[in-house]
């Protein structure tokens, strides 16, 4: 029998937690919202039309704990969503397998490669919009340049990436023509992961 995914394990307490001293994640915050996440993994539809219940995976990647101090430790934390997103994925790729088959699944592949090619065929320093005000703090364009053409070459099969890079992305600040709109910027990384989890 396969070994069950550390996402699809209730909430425990083993799960590591910082010193009294320091700031971490609030546990009554993370465990509720992993016992949702164990929730929708186990009520997963089986059969073609099945409706989908509870969380699903861009939902998982898009939440944010308040912090506390004592609470958990935010890398463990991090590795457990990381695993409940890949997890809900595969159960979303499947459920379109079975209810719509391979065509429709493909079609929505390309839906997202288009999407995210209009935006990486740009050129350099102009893929995003700047930030609306002028001395607004938005990310550094060259660094998220570097990292759209890796996504390019990863999507043309010449260089690997995996999702994980992309959810853990940090881009020093920078303001006016340097910079991106840091809300434009995450939501196309949404869709980068996931395409790459779409494509496993």
């Amino acid at each position: 029998m396969p070994s069950e995914s550390p996402a699809a394990r209730k909430p425990t307490a083993r799960i590591p937690r910082c010193a009294q001293g320091e700031r971490g994640y609030d546990v009554a915050q993370v465990d509720e919202f992993l016992a949702a996440v164990h929730a929708a993994l186990a009520s997963a539809p089986h059969e073609p039309g099945d409706p989908a219940r509870g969380l699903n995976s861009t939902q998982v990647r898009a939440t944010v704990f308040a912090g506390a101090r004592g609470g958990y430790r935010p890398e463990a934390v991090d590795a457990l969503l990381d695993a409940a997103e890949d997890a809900l994925a595969a159960a979303e790729r499947e459920r379109c397998l079975r209810a719509r088959g391979p065509e429709a699944w493909q079609e929505h592949l390309d839906d997202l490669t288009r999407l995210l090619r209009n935006r990486l065929d740009r050129p350099r320093t102009q893929r995003f919009r700047r930030p609306s005000r002028p001395r607004a703090p938005g990310y550094s364009a060259a660094h998220v340049d570097v990292l759209c053409e890796r996504l390019g070459s990863r999507l043309e099969g010449a260089a690997p990436l995996e999702p994980a890079e992309l959810r853990r992305a940090v881009f020093p600040p920078a303001q006016g023509e340097r910079s991106y709109e840091e809300q434009q910027v995450d939501a196309f990384l949404d869709r980068a992961v996931q395409l790459l989890l779409a494509s496993r």
